[in-house]
């Protein structure tokens, strides 16, 4: 499962105007929707999975592809509602029952890592790009943060056990399982 964005123009065009496409409009080969409501807001999702790659821009530069999917988001809080489209290329069959909780896991590995590195670690503003030292940085920032995470000896988030872990030698010779 690959997220289509707009940094490949030709393939996301390819999705984006599939029904509006000269050999006719492309219907889907599956549909799914789940609605959640939760916190205050009533979040409508719906996956429409295609089989006809061969519509898609390049597709057999895609090792595996086996079909694409249009993921809808409406989203209400109150008053307000909001749409998201997003496109994705999957090696899945054209089922989208099977291909939206695949979706959903995506964004959870999204939002539980990257989010967390971004915002907690500041990956974003890192400005190390030379050698393997880029690398060596993200490898220890993904071990204090699990680190932080599998400690359950204080409730606090993950940037509170940071300066915990800055400012106490107990907590952080805790963290690394170190006797005192």
């Amino acid at each position: 499962m690959l997220c289509v964005k707009e940094n490949h123009p030709n393939l996301y065009d390819s999705i984006l105007f599939a029904d509006i496409d000269p050999r006719g409009p492309l219907m889907p080969s599956s549909t799914h929707e789940t609605t959640i409501k939760d916190h205050a807001r009533i979040e409508v999702r719906r996956c429409h999975a295609y089989a006809a790659i061969e519509r898609l821009y390049k597709s057999e530069d895609w090792q595996d592809l086996a079909s694409f999917a249009v993921v809808e988001r409406l989203r209400t809080v109150g008053d307000h509602t909001s749409t998201e489209r997003v496109f994705y290329i999957s090696s899945l069959p054209a089922d989208a029952e099977r291909i939206a909780p695949a979706v959903r896991s995506h964004w959870e590995i999204e939002n539980r890592l990257h989010w967390c590195l971004d915002v907690q670690f500041n990956e974003d503003q890192s400005r190390v790009r030379s050698g393997y030292v880029a690398n060596n940085l993200a490898i220890v920032r993904h071990i204090v943060m699990n680190l932080l995470r599998l400690n359950t000896t204080r409730k606090a988030s993950i940037k509170s056990k940071r300066m915990l872990a800055a400012t106490i030698d107990e907590f952080r010779a805790e963290l690394l399982g170190v006797m005192t």
